[in-house]
């Protein structure tokens, strides 16, 4: 059996050479995050007194807020669970062939008693369902999704950890390091946080300052002494992730802080990750031409604009006009001169920033595609029908479908499991798994329900087909050809030929059954009537 040795290890050193090694990166996130959201990566000595630099254009701040919501909405809906809780086969066969031994053998008793236990499992799976979304409104899970969405578009990568019964802390690209393997999992990763030392609990002040210890800078460990916390979570040749921790230089106890994969309260995100290389690039990064781009061309714009609105005149100097006197005078003022003494310097540069506000268009369409911002993908025109409006979201929704896979498997099962794990539930070790039920799986199931209500648009053509024509047409075939063009399993919910023919006799029964019944309610009438007659 692989055994974990834990020793003594320089988290100050080792944070040094992991940080040193994004460098360059660091300075990229800080253009992406400039000409989008600035406060997501700020950078290095900025604080609450400091005024960030936007971009000229807030075309990106609008698209990184748009897709980051539309994304949390559609992988943590906020009326339904994100995940189901299902028992993996494996589990329910072993559960069949006991219940069978059991039984005797008797197979239809056992398949009775297995679906009674399966209802009895599903509702009590519900119930878990239903705990874990309530814990994740409890810790205000999805405003923090938010701000994980930002941080992935814009830099790439993001790393969210969740404290139990505390809302998620979610941390940028400066304050943690990540290192993979070439299959993309995470072998280590640190993060570094600054704390004040009277936020410590009291065991850990006695460490600090246990022996007249000093912080690095000499001075003692006062109240609101800054202290930097290191972090290091690295897997071990027991399958396990082991917690390391140092306060500045002090080595702090963490025996026992250790997790198996599917339960690590730190998932380190990426957007989209090449092979073999550690930290992920975002959206923005994909499109870093069109938003410089824009950036530029905005600033050229703004310069003309100002060049333009900034109005000279010139006065013939061998006018008589008196210029102190024109400007000191009053609205509506006579003055002696001829009518060409005076004119207007003339720019010229219309149009200029015409051409410039083209381009800038160019580019906010391309921005707009790619964040799927609704409003730049319908065509510019009085009626736009909702079919157009339609098509282009489907194939807009798909284009970022990747994404979507993507993250079902690195963001949301591993949430799954910790708030399952942190709410309560005891049956991840028993066969019971979640399965994710939105994203691409959501946008899967919106595709099929377009394509089945363009399978009934083309069925309701044959309205307008004349009647001679019509008797001519084998519409059982038609509806093949349409469904198998639309990608529709019609045979699922139309009937048989046989079905048909049995319900056309049932009809036919039935309706012999209601003449039968009125002409016997018929024959009774005038029985009472006769017998009515008879009495008088």
């Amino acid at each position: 059996m692989a055994l974990s040795v834990r020793v003594k290890r320089d988290l100050v050193q080792r944070w040094s050479h992991l940080d040193g090694k994004k460098g360059s990166l660091k300075t990229l996130c800080e253009e992406y995050a400039k000409w989008t959201l600035p406060y997501v990566f700020v950078p290095t000595g900025t604080n609450i007194n400091t005024e960030l630099q936007n971009s000229k254009d807030s075309i990106g701040a609008q698209a990184v807020n748009h897709l980051s919501n539309k994304i949390v909405s559609t992988l943590f809906p906020a009326q339904r669970s994100f995940f189901r809780l299902l028992l993996d086969q494996e589990t329910r066969k072993m559960i069949e062939m006991a219940t069978t031994q059991a039984t005797g053998g008797n197979a239809e008793k056992a398949k009775e008693q297995v679906a009674k236990a399966m209802l009895e499992l599903e509702a009590t799976l519900a119930d878990a369902e239903k705990a874990a979304d309530e814990y994740m409104n409890m810790v205000m899970y999805r405003p923090q999704a938010v701000n994980v969405a930002k941080n992935l578009i814009v830099t790439g990568n993001t790393l969210i950890y969740h404290p139990e019964k505390r809302a998620p802390t979610v941390y940028n690209l400066r304050d943690y390091c990540v290192c993979r393997d070439l299959t993309g999992e995470v072998i280590e990763f640190m993060t570094r946080e600054i704390k004040a030392y009277e936020t410590f609990a009291p065991n850990i002040q006695a460490q600090l300052g246990a022996g007249g210890r000093k912080r690095p800078d000499g001075k003692d460990y006062g109240y609101d002494a800054p202290v930097t916390i290191y972090s290091q979570v690295k897997l071990e040749d027991d399958g396990k992730y082991y917690l390391y921790q140092q306060a500045d230089n002090i080595e702090l106890d963490t025996t026992g802080a250790s997790w198996p994969k599917n339960k690590l309260p730190w998932i380190p995100l990426a957007w989209n990750l090449v092979r073999g290389e550690d930290y992920g690039r975002g959206q923005v990064a994909d499109y870093a031409g069109a938003f410089h781009a824009i950036n530029v061309l905005t600033g050229s714009l703004l310069n003309i604009v100002a060049v333009m609105g900034d109005i000279k005149f010139l006065v013939n100097p061998a006018s008589h006009v008196d210029v102190d006197a024109l400007n000191k005078g009053a609205p509506g003022s006579f003055h002696a001169g001829k009518k060409d003494d005076v004119s207007v310097v003339e720019t010229n540069k219309l149009q200029d920033a015409q051409f410039i506000y083209s381009m800038i268009e160019r580019y906010e369409k391309q921005i707009s595609q790619a964040f799927l911002l609704m409003a730049a993908m319908t065509r510019d025109a009085e009626r736009v029908t909702a079919e157009e409006i339609r098509r282009d979201a489907q194939e807009l929704e798909t284009a970022v479908g990747g994404i979507y896979s993507r993250l079902a498997a690195t963001w949301q099962t591993p949430t799954a499991y910790i708030v399952l794990d942190q709410s309560g539930f005891d049956g991840l070790d028993d066969g019971i798994t979640p399965r994710v039920v939105t994203g691409m799986d959501s946008l899967s199931r919106a595709g099929e329900m377009d394509n089945l209500r363009m399978f009934f648009f083309d069925l309701q053509m044959l309205n307008t087909v004349p009647e001679p024509i019509l008797a001519g047409i084998d519409v059982p075939g038609l509806m093949k050809t349409i469904g198998t063009n639309r990608q529709v399993d019609y045979q699922s919910f139309t009937k048989t030929q046989d079905q048909m023919a049995a319900d056309q006799q049932a009809a036919m029964e039935q309706q012999k059954q209601m003449e039968m019944n009125k002409a016997g309610a018929g024959a009774a009438a005038e029985a009472g009537k006769a017998a009515v007659s008879e009495a008088q």
